[in-house]
């Protein structure tokens, strides 16, 4: 989880993203150096449409697939996701793959195919209404 600091400078760099004085991706680099990852993870899921804990523990899981997943379907690019690559390792996540296995990864997969995969670990809407259940 972030502290503080981290909350300022994280909305911080969403404000000036906002106003059009930061592109998407350089936004994402600077989230992943000041190391916030609930903001991160916040962008993330907002582009892929998983709520944001779903991201933060693909963030947070000793293997790279999941999170290279998300973020090729999120559209990152090649910059933004080593950026991310590089927070994950400085807080010791994703130490059971190579860096550059995780890249290659990203690299080879396309973003249709990504977001194939990510479909069925999208919330289901029918369920947040209570549609289907079954009366007792």
């Amino acid at each position: 989880m972030s502290h503080p600091p981290n909350d300022e400078r994280a909305a911080a760099i969403l404000s000036r993203k906002a106003s059009g004085l930061l592109a998407h991706d350089d936004a994402l680099i600077e989230l992943a150096d000041a190391d916030c990852v609930d903001a991160l993870a916040g962008v993330i899921a907002e582009r892929v449409r998983l709520r944001p804990d779903a991201v933060v523990h693909a963030l947070e899981a000793p293997s790279d697939e999941m999170i290279s997943v998300m973020c090729r379907a999120a559209g990152l690019n090649m910059n933004s996701f080593s950026a991310l690559l590089r927070m994950r390792r400085r807080r010791n996540r994703g130490t059971e793959s190579a860096p550059a296995r995780a890249l290659s990864l990203f690299s080879e997969l396309s973003r249709p195919a990504a977001e194939k995969l990510i479909v069925p670990m999208r919330p289901d809407p029918g369920k947040a209404a209570g549609i289907g259940r079954r009366k007792a």
